[in-house]
């Protein structure tokens, strides 16, 4: 995943590796964290494979190495993107694809958003056909925190539903944002 991270955070345009780690820290960073010991290594994995070039220039007496996804980095990002939201992945992995949807056409974000609401839906039935044979009621401590992660499931589920919704209408955002920005 994070291969295809930094890819798309060079897709248009070219940065050093120290802003390709404000940029993730900037957007991404909010569910998914990089430490430069991560990133690097990778950068030039995918420098090596041909999907991002390196150029160095001297800025003052520091060499800078500025990276920018190749036509293969590019081609191999869309693939990346415009195929199903791997469900067995991790929540990151699952929102860092839906993350750059903005560089899908329409048509194929729509398609994917309607198999990701459909996966979600039946993680809800699920977790309610459990939830109606769960005893609730005399649990001791043990027991209550157990099953209680079981009612974070369903909120979470919840809220991801009401959020697929919120983004496939293409909501405005300061509905959502603002109040956190008051």
């Amino acid at each position: 995943m994070l291969d295809y991270i930094l890819i798309g955070m060079v897709l248009e345009t070219e940065l050093t590796g120290y802003d390709i780690k404000k940029e993730v820290e900037n957007s991404i960073g909010n569910f998914y964290k990089v430490s430069y010991g991560r990133m690097y290594p990778h950068l030039k994995t995918l420098t090596d494979k041909g999907l991002l070039t390196m150029t160095e220039q001297m800025e003052g007496k520091r060499l800078k190495r500025y990276y920018r996804a190749t036509t293969k980095g590019k081609k191999t990002f869309m693939e990346w993107l415009s195929a199903p939201i791997d469900l067995k992945a991790s929540g990151e992995a699952q929102l860092a694809q839906i993350f750059f949807y903005g560089e899908l056409p329409k048509e194929v974000r729509d398609i994917r958003l309607q198999e990701y609401e459909i996966y979600i839906q039946q993680t809800l039935m699920q977790y309610e056909s459990i939830a109606k044979v769960v005893p609730t009621d005399g649990l001791d401590e043990k027991d209550y925190y157990g099953i209680s992660t079981l009612y974070y499931g369903l909120q979470n589920v919840h809220n991801i539903i009401r959020w697929i919704k919120f983004i496939k209408e293409q909501k405005p955002l300061s509905k959502f944002i603002k109040p956190y920005n008051e």
